[in-house]
């Protein structure tokens, strides 16, 4: 079996059974899980992820985040369709994802939970 480059930033703020869940289906499929404590919402996504010319902010102090966040990186379309897949089949939803872009990789993930909060508002308003 190849290894895969696929690695998921997770943010939980409650933990619990949603955390268990999410991570039993990243753990099957193989997917490298980095657990993202509070204190690093200010942090770039690329430094995150470990990219390169991504430095550490020593002095990023921002507010906790309210809710999960998966943040994807190295995914095909066919992986995602079956993460998504896997995650409905275990009964856990997050509604706050991102496929990691040469746009969002510089900012924080603060910023990027901001934005999809507004298109996930958006969405709730229009659907």
């Amino acid at each position: 079996m190849s290894v895969s480059r696929e690695t998921v930033l997770y943010f939980e703020p409650e933990g619990g059974a949603r955390a268990a869940g999410v991570k039993s289906v990243l753990v099957r499929m193989g997917v490298r899980i980095k657990n993202i404590a509070p204190e690093d919402a200010g942090q770039t996504v690329g430094c995150l992820l470990g990219r390169r010319g991504f430095d550490r902010n020593e002095n990023a102090d921002v507010p906790a985040l309210a809710q999960p966040v998966l943040v994807l990186d190295g995914f095909t379309d066919k992986r995602l369709e079956i993460l998504l897949r896997e995650m409905k089949k275990a009964g856990v939803s997050i509604p706050y994802k991102a496929i990691v872009t040469e746009t969002n990789i510089g900012w924080t993930l603060e910023n990027l939970y901001q934005e999809l909060a507004a298109e996930h508002e958006a969405m709730r308003k229009n659907g």
